[in-house]
């Protein structure tokens, strides 16, 4: 039987202010690429490839075999493993067909306490299961655009055999080890009248963890019908109640790095605060470096409105941890960067 719970998130984490400053991140962000082969309409791949490109600056590069061997091994340099190394982006990462090949990299290295991949799944076939599998993966997490081939081409404008997605995640779950998980989650924009209740009943005996998510106002390029401004949300995607955040806490535990080795603070599609190239500086140079504490210090300053690849980022407010929040410990935490 199947959790209802958030899908981003562990339960064991520790309150982020109380354990500033970190001499590693407890989060790194690996874009195996930032194509996708969905146009979801809440989603920035919605405005096509060339506004996508002109808007936030994202393309359809993939990162190599090169690129990550650089990353595990500068990962090595840091005093303890990453809590968590996250396969992710700002597309589909099953496009990249070395997707398992990288995830067994990370797993024989040993710099990650979990690893997983954040994906539609739509690529997933029972053999592609078998390699995830076998490479070490901790968990998939699948986003849904639909409980029918009908609201997948309506929300992602793709036809999908939605009978066999699942079969496929069926097999996924059953032939998983133990210690793995399938998380799946769906937008509450995705579902109809009924479609809630649907949702959990059809994934309760075939993954680990399930959730709806309230969708926000992660792109400004895209406008959401009803949905309100960011800075004045009361509930993140969640279902946390919290007010609005004066302090991103993101650029204080994580680290994101694009397909062409490019590193940020976060995984934002705004890119705030580039702090180098893998191929050129090592990722614990950037960690401890003066760019990224300068950038932490102007959000401890109540910046994050004016700066550059912030102000239009709802991240603070829609998916950081209740144990996250840095929003008055700004004194106490500047002393120590």
């Amino acid at each position: 039987m199947a959790l209802v719970k958030p899908i981003s998130g562990v339960d064991d984490r520790v309150p982020l202010a109380e354990a500033l400053p970190l001499s590693s991140p407890f989060t790194l962000n690996v874009f195996p690429t930032n194509a996708c082969n969905f146009r979801c309409s809440y989603c920035a791949q919605g405005l096509g490839a060339k506004k996508l490109a002109d808007t936030y600056g994202v393309d359809k590069s993939y990162m190599s075999m090169e690129t990550l061997t650089k990353i595990v091994k500068q990962s090595k340099a840091f005093s303890s493993h990453y809590k968590l190394l996250s396969f992710m982006g700002h597309g589909e990462p099953l496009l990249n067909k070395d997707l398992p090949e990288m995830i067994n990299m990370v797993t024989c290295a040993g710099i990650a306490k979990r690893i997983e991949i954040i994906t539609n799944a739509s690529l997933l076939t029972n053999e592609i299961s078998d390699q995830l599998i076998k490479s070490g993966l901790t968990n998939l997490r699948v986003s849904l655009q639909g409980l029918n081939k009908d609201a997948y081409h309506r929300t992602s404008g793709v036809i999908l055999d939605f009978e066999c997605f699942v079969d496929r995640l069926s097999y996924f779950h059953r032939n998983k080890k133990p210690d793995m998980g399938l998380f799946v989650k769906i937008m509450d924009v995705s579902l109809g009248d009924g479609d809630e209740e649907r949702f959990y009943g059809m994934f309760d005996s075939i993954s680990d963890r399930m959730f709806v998510e309230r969708v926000q106002q992660v792109y400004h390029a895209v406008k959401l019908d009803g949905e309100s401004n960011s800075n004045s949300l009361i509930h993140n995607r969640y279902g946390y109640a919290q007010p609005p955040r004066k302090v991103c806490p993101l650029a204080f535990f994580s680290l994101a790095v694009w397909p062409n080795g490019d590193v940020y603070p976060c995984d934002a599609i705004y890119k705030p605060c580039k702090l180098g190239n893998v191929t050129e500086k090592p990722l614990i140079d950037m960690w401890q470096g003066d760019e990224l504490r300068q950038f932490r210090m102007q959000l401890l300053h109540g910046k994050k409105d004016i700066l550059s690849g912030c102000q239009h980022c709802c991240a603070p407010n829609d998916v950081s941890h209740p144990a996250d929040v840095l929003d008055g410990c700004e004194e106490q935490i500047m002393v120590l960067l």
